[in-house]
């Protein structure tokens, strides 16, 4: 079995490498040692990397006993792994959502003064649900503080507690490390490659954007003097999967919804959009972020979930 040490105040840390290598995988996987922290008033966080400390006080567990969000939040982030710290289900009910335990304001960019602080890196937007599940939620949430200035980095993760009705994968991060050889990763690399802001979401679909130099989410991007950017979109999904619309947002509002365009012939489904992109003058920050996705759901695997993508924002520049 796996021995997965589990604090008393249900924070959990498991450290998978060990597994993996005893298991003879780490030609095809890598695990990297991670904390949720999990506090009873103020919400859910991704503490990542975090290696457990075998002997003291919870394996070495993040305590928030105590403390409000400010310093726990940097803490977690001074811990001698310099975690990146991700805003976990940041809109759920309760106390598990920081957003709202914090009463986020989308006007103001800010929450309550004795509970917001935004010293986090990235938020878990996606938590096993799609775009159109979350549009008015946490996609809104992202998109005000984008349009506040932040750069906070949007991440996708299954949150799996059951395997039947909350399955493993839906949706997941993407990350593009130059290669596809996980003995060459560390715990560092993938901190800092989620930390810069390229990650890819995907749920089903998988995409790739690129701008006109070839500029990755999280990039800035020089407008023409036209103020237009040309992006060219790549989706890519299984035969049975259903993939027909690209989304594209700037600044948070839908500028455009159109058709995915079919590439080439084969087993698997490829579409490849090219997209003019406008900067809006009147605002002094733009940005922009794309968004595919399906009509059908992923049944037989997945019953009653959309398959999607999206991407982190590009910012836009003259």
């Amino acid at each position: 079995g796996l021995d997965i040490p589990v604090s008393s105040e249900h924070e959990w840390i498991a450290d998978f490498q060990p597994i993996i290598e005893q298991l003879g995988l780490t030609k095809w996987a890598f695990g990297v040692p991670s904390e949720e922290l999990t506090t009873f008033k103020f919400g859910h966080f991704g503490v990542v990397p975090l290696t457990p400390t075998p002997g003291a006080y919870n394996n070495g567990a993040v305590d928030w006993i105590g403390m409000d969000p400010a310093g726990l939040f940097d803490a977690a982030r001074s811990r001698p792994e310099s975690p990146i710290l991700i805003i976990n289900h940041p809109s759920s009910s309760g106390f598990s959502g920081y957003f709202e335990a914090a009463q986020y304001d989308r006007d103001t960019g800010a929450g309550s003064a004795e509970l917001w602080s935004d010293h986090f890196d990235a938020i878990e937007v996606f938590n096993e649900s799609d775009f159109e599940s979350n549009r008015g939620a946490s996609v809104a949430d992202w998109f005000s503080m984008l349009n506040h200035g932040y750069k906070f980095w949007a991440v996708g993760s299954s949150d799996s507690h059951q395997l039947r009705s909350s399955p493993v994968g839906y949706p997941r991060t993407c990350l593009n490390f130059g290669h596809d050889d996980p003995t060459k990763l560390t715990k560092e690399i993938v901190r800092d490659k989620v930390a810069s802001g390229p990650a890819l979401i995907s749920g089903g679909l998988f995409m790739t954007v690129a701008g006109p130099n070839g500029e990755k989410p999280g990039d800035t991007v020089k407008v023409a003097a036209d103020g237009t950017a040309t992006f060219l979109v790549t989706v890519q999904a299984a035969s049975h999967i259903d993939a027909t619309k690209l989304e594209v947002l700037v600044n948070g509002e839908s500028k455009s919804v159109e058709d995915l365009l079919p590439m080439g012939t084969g087993t698997g489904k490829k579409f490849v959009n090219q997209v003019k992109v406008t900067l809006d003058a009147a605002k002094s920050g733009n940005w922009v972020i794309f968004h595919a996705k399906g009509e059908r759901d992923l049944a037989p695997l997945h019953p009653g979930r959309r398959p999607f993508a999206a991407t982190n924002p590009f910012f836009l520049e003259k």
